[in-house]
């Protein structure tokens, strides 16, 4: 199998092996190795039909267009893209992988989009910058023969096909929890993600939906974290200077850094809803007796690997929902297990969930940490 990672518009990209492991809440029973169409391909809730297009011969030509790649979360989910690509029987099945990220200008990856249509790709995967500005290329795609699998962050195109885990859900989730542990009172604030991305956008609602049942519950800060460990400690440092009461903090990404400010800051740490970073539930274990405790939900970066596999499974002529939901992997300070739902040995920014049940995805953190980026 050949792998090109191209060079569009002078972007850099970063290519390596990844992998993403099971978390204790997820379906342990189901084979993370073996393709399960049935578990991996379920419908959405909010699906609104299915997609079959007319079997092609392989080996296929893969194209994925990413947005933004500042964060842990994104070099890891690209670095996923290549580890999936060279297992063997994935590899056998994929001719080429071209590779791009434009950052956050929606014109840039309209444009490495067009590219790949112009290349001939046999399908594009998506992560785009934002929900609604690909509409028209998604359907230039569609009118090339070429179906486009958006992941992550979806769009509104109705001839793409989504990938993702319930967004609203897992800011709910991610609240209920939170107000619990504070008893249903005091004053939160959240570190958000990248502005104007649909995961950003429905995740809040999700979380702000469960607030607002709560009256005494006070939203006293919003935070541009970016899903980045260095950001969220930047700006968190910068928040507990001012001397704010705290009694809860909802995250969305870079919980290792919100932990940090808490501590180089000599403030008493409180209950937190934050993400799937191995340095976030290191520290739910290590600081559960000083009152960091909590739920960690994961948005594995491996559901790029999922997105090539309906890919491939579309054009060798499956039948797929318009709109697939991957499980939300999940781990509380009460199911916390060391060396099942986090890795002491392991990075603080490597995310945890690094399996998919039924998905045929299935490789090991050794793997990851065994490659060097080039």
């Amino acid at each position: 199998m050949k792998l090109r990672i191209a060079l569009i518009l002078s972007i850099l990209v970063l290519s390596i092996v990844t992998a993403y492991a099971q978390d204790a809440t997820e379906e342990p029973a189901m084979d993370a190795g073996v393709l399960d169409p049935d578990a991996c391909f379920r419908a959405a809730a909010n699906s609104d039909g299915v997609v079959q297009l007319e079997a092609k011969e392989g080996p296929f030509t893969i194209g994925i267009s990413n947005s933004f790649i500042g964060n842990a979360w994104r070099t890891q989910m690209i670095q996923m893209a290549q580890a999936f690509a060279q297992e063997p029987e994935i590899a056998e099945q994929i001719e080429e992988l071209i590779v791009v990220s434009s950052g956050q200008d929606v014109e840039a990856q309209i444009g490495q989009m067009d590219i790949m249509i112009a290349l001939g790709v046999d399908a594009i995967v998506l992560n785009a910058a934002n929900p609604t500005g690909f509409d028209a290329v998604i359907r230039r795609a569609w009118e090339a023969g070429i179906p486009v699998i958006a992941f992550d962050n979806i769009v509104t195109a109705p001839e793409a096909i989504l990938v993702n885990e319930d967004q609203i859900e897992f800011g709910r989730v991610m609240a209920e929890d939170l107000v619990a542990r504070m008893g249903g009172a005091g004053n939160v604030v959240m570190v958000n993600g990248v502005p104007g991305t649909s995961v950003d956008s429905d995740r809040n609602a999700g979380a702000k939906a469960v607030f607002a049942e709560y009256p005494d519950i006070t939203i006293i800060a919003e935070l541009e974290g970016r899903w980045d460990s260095g950001t969220a400690q930047t700006v968190m440092a910068d928040f507990l200077a001012t001397q704010p009461e705290v009694n809860g903090v909802w995250l969305q990404g870079g919980g290792p850094g919100v932990i940090q400010a808490f501590l180089d800051a000599d403030v008493p740490l409180v209950p937190m809803a934050g993400e799937a970073e191995n340095g976030f539930r290191m520290a739910m274990a290590e600081y559960e007796d000083e009152g960091l405790v909590g739920i960690s939900v994961g948005q594995t970066p491996g559901m790029v690997a999922a997105s090539m596999q309906v890919a491939l499974e579309l054009l060798k002529g499956r039948e797929m929902p318009r709109s697939i939901a991957l499980p939300l992997p999940i781990a509380t300070t009460e199911t916390l297990e060391e060396g099942v739902n986090y890795f002491p040995d392991l990075p603080a920014d490597f995310f945890t969930p690094i399996q998919i049940p039924g998905c045929g995805v299935n490789l090991t953190a050794e793997a990851i940490l065994a490659v060097v980026v080039e």
